[in-house]
């Protein structure tokens, strides 16, 4: 039976930012699309990659958090696992 995990601090703050950074980056973006009359031109192309990088950015960061909480309490099992052991081994 696999654990649950609680979320941290930091992954909910996270999320917040992300969910911040994709709204509020579309709304921006949208708003010079339609001042420049619907056309593209390279300073859009520029922002709206930079948007997309920040938003992988974001993700990663999310996985990476996420990897590492799951390594923590596979070591914190083993740590607890290896304890029992050498306490039954002492009896």
């Amino acid at each position: 039976m696999e654990k649950k995990r609680r979320t941290s601090i930091f992954e909910k703050l996270l999320l917040v930012v992300g969910l911040f950074i994709l709204v509020i980056g579309y709304v921006f973006i949208n708003k010079v699309f339609v001042l420049e009359g619907y056309k593209i031109s390279w300073g859009f192309l520029q922002t709206v990659f930079l948007w997309l990088l920040m938003v992988v950015f974001i993700i990663l960061l999310a996985i990476g958090e996420d990897i590492k909480e799951g390594i923590l309490l596979e070591q914190l099992d083993e740590i607890r696992q290896l304890k029992e052991a050498i306490n039954q081994k002492k009896r």
